[in-house]
């Protein structure tokens, strides 16, 4: 099942958080969307810690700040950052969105709609806060710029990405259920045994705003049919 319309557009106008333990489908549905909304002349950035080569699809791929910043310039519209190692992973981010912000306060930059997806975004926040991540969600909105947060537990999510993220999407996940309840995710507990079922683990639990939670099928996975063409195939 490909996703909706709607769903892209309210991850490319308002900040998202994706959570699902290793397999769950998690960074699959992540890299649906970003395609699709690259598809849509959206630009993107997907910061990828764990330097994946199956995200390589998903933009031209830099490994600092200021590669970063050069395909920027050039308008280079879908980009992968892949940072260093531990040391230096969370100032290269921060940077990184310095000047991504700067930029998009010149001419020619401002009516760039832009998302950002963060993988693992616990590796970027140093005891509970980060500069980036608190660029993206509090004043990204407003230039243009949404953001979307991905990691395998609920607590190890920043509370800045929680609170001001209309969108949320759950896949499965192994919080424990006070955890849930301090959320107030009642209801999403009570379909733990339907999210716990083998024959439903790439479905996921949403909503993007109002109050309305739904259940959703599994995102389609695009492969490659031939070096022109594109299809869809199911989990």
């Amino acid at each position: 099942m490909a996703l909706e319309r709607r769903i892209l557009d309210a991850i490319r106008d308002r900040h998202s958080v994706v959570i699902g333990m290793t397999r769950s489908g998690k960074t699959t549905f992540v890299a649906n969307a970003l395609e699709r909304l690259g598809a849509m002349s959206t630009h993107t950035l997907f910061v990828d810690p764990k330097h994946d080569d199956a995200f390589v699809k998903l933009g031209k791929v830099c490994y600092t700040p200021m590669q970063v910043y050069e395909q920027l310039l050039l308008k280079q519209k879908n980009i992968v950052y892949r940072p260093p190692g531990t040391a230096e992973r969370i100032a290269g981010l921060d940077r990184v969105i310095e000047l991504l912000f700067g930029l998009h306060k010149s001419p020619g930059f401002k009516r760039v709609r832009r998302v950002i997806a963060i993988d693992e975004i616990q590796l970027f926040v140093k005891k509970g806060g980060s500069k980036a991540v608190e660029m993206i969600w509090t004043i990204g909105a407003g230039m243009g710029i949404t953001g979307v947060a991905m990691t395998q537990r609920m607590q190890l999510l920043n509370e800045t990405c929680w609170s001001q993220s209309d969108n949320k999407f759950i896949f499965r996940i192994e919080d424990r259920t006070d955890y849930l309840k301090s959320r107030n995710l009642d209801h999403f507990i009570s379909q733990q045994e339907f999210f716990n079922d083998e024959m439903n683990k790439y479905w996921f639990y949403f909503t993007t705003g109002g109050g309305k939670w739904k259940t959703h099928k599994p995102v389609s996975i695009n492969k490659p049919k031939s070096r022109r063409r594109l299809s869809l195939s199911r989990w």
